[in-house]
């Protein structure tokens, strides 16, 4: 009966609970794409594959992109920074959010 109760009590603590602000910001994705260390690199480099990972099976945030499977880590970077710098009021946003938006600009589907 103990384990009924706790797992009624968890179910409705996560209906309740308030949904939490992104880990990850324009702010972090700016410093860590274009940072000069080498740990701010790789997280730049892990954040972006892990987008276009996330971008090949779905939808993020209601945003489609079709990477094509040759594309670099080179022109994935490029994407993002330049579409940063070309949406400067794109700032209450997820970095995932931005990236898809960035990934969708360059790599539209269908086309």
């Amino acid at each position: 009966m103990k384990k009924i109760f706790r797992i009624v009590l968890s179910i409705v603590a996560l209906l309740f609970a308030s949904q939490a602000p992104a880990l990850t910001d324009r702010a972090h994705l700016e410093k860590w794409c274009t940072h000069g260390s080498q740990v701010a690199a790789g997280r730049c480099i892990g954040y972006l594959l892990a987008a276009e990972d996330a971008l090949s099976t779905a939808e993020v945030e209601g945003v489609r992109a079709c990477v094509p499977r040759d594309v670099t880590l080179q022109q994935l970077h490029q994407a993002l920074i330049e579409w940063l710098a070309t949406h400067p009021d794109a700032a209450g946003e997820t970095a995932l959010g931005l990236v898809a938006r960035a990934y969708a600009e360059r790599f539209p589907c269908g086309k």
